[in-house]
């Protein structure tokens, strides 16, 4: 047996119909077991006899078969165990690049945001392509940091996931290859369990080019995943982990549901589950179904 889960951000979403388009293109026959909406989201959860729904579903929402987004898996994480949720920050938890937006105000943004675009598009090695546009930066005014974090929107569904995720004992972290001068904006609200990031190097309120701690590429990144995952006894089948970039796809290979933000076509390619026409909010709708 598998659940199927089929999620939209519209709360008039037809389920009814988008459960039939399911079976149509995926030859999978749907028992649905509860629905839900969410704040601008409606959802529902459903059992298939089929083993192979994964395989059949992701195939389907590659080939862009539906207007809303489907899972399919074997179990999903439940609220009603402690669990483990990790995030990447930019493009993510929040709606911007931040080396770029750092650079834009360095004025060497078109340099920077170019090496960026490739590197989270997996075209280039990203311990390399940071080293690369840090060393950008160099001999500018860090006060643009705070100039940044004034433009740092956070992600539509954030909220409402931190809070579900919190009010089930959760725990929480971003693993970004981003900066702790931006992510310390999130720690502070959220009231994070973990931050595995880079950090700009400071002298004389100018940055120095470098970063002043080992740089936190993909591998980095999964060793925050198990890191936290152990340090708080969490269950592999507990763990959520989301990211947009190719940085992000060791992480979220290891994580019992690993999910491709918004992402590069790689990253939709690669990841186990994707979210392309829902926000944050259908990660939280998820666990209230699966309660």
């Amino acid at each position: 047996m598998s659940f199927v889960y089929i999620v939209k951000k519209d709360l008039n979403f037809n389920l009814e119909q988008a459960a039939k388009l399911v079976e149509e293109k995926t030859s999978l026959k749907l028992n649905k077991l509860k629905e839900k909406t969410l704040t601008t989201h409606k959802g529902a959860l459903y059992t298939t006899d089929n083993d192979n729904a994964h395989e059949l579903c992701k195939k389907a929402v590659l080939a862009k078969s539906f207007d809303f987004d489907v899972w399919a898996s074997k179990s999903f994480p439940t609220a009603s165990k402690k669990g483990e949720i990790c995030l990447d920050m930019d493009m993510t938890s929040v709606q911007i690049e931040g080396i770029d937006e750092i650079a834009r105000r360095l004025n060497v943004y078109d340099k920077v945001a170019e090496i960026t675009s490739k590197a989270m598009h997996g075209g280039l090695d990203f311990a390399q392509s940071l080293t690369l546009r840090v060393s950008m930066l160099k001999d500018g005014d860090a006060s643009v940091i705070e100039d940044v974090k004034t433009i740092m929107h956070e992600t539509d569904g954030l909220d409402t996931l931190m809070a579900t995720v919190t009010k089930h004992g959760w725990v929480k972290g971003i693993c970004s290859g981003g900066f702790e001068q931006l992510i310390c904006v999130l720690d502070k609200k959220y009231n994070l369990d973990m931050v595995c990031a880079n950090s700009l190097e400071i002298k004389d309120g100018k940055l120095t080019g470098k970063v002043d701690k080992r740089i936190v590429d993909a591998t980095v990144k999964r060793e925050g995943v198990f890191e936290l995952g152990a340090k708080h006894n969490i269950d592999k089948s507990q763990v959520i982990v989301l990211g947009d970039g190719a940085n992000d796809l060791k992480m979220i290979e290891v994580a019992a549901l690993g999910i491709a933000y918004h992402a590069k076509p790689l990253v939709q390619e690669t990841a186990p589950f994707c979210i392309n026409y829902s926000d944050l909010t259908a990660v939280a709708l998820l666990l209230e179904l699966n309660s």
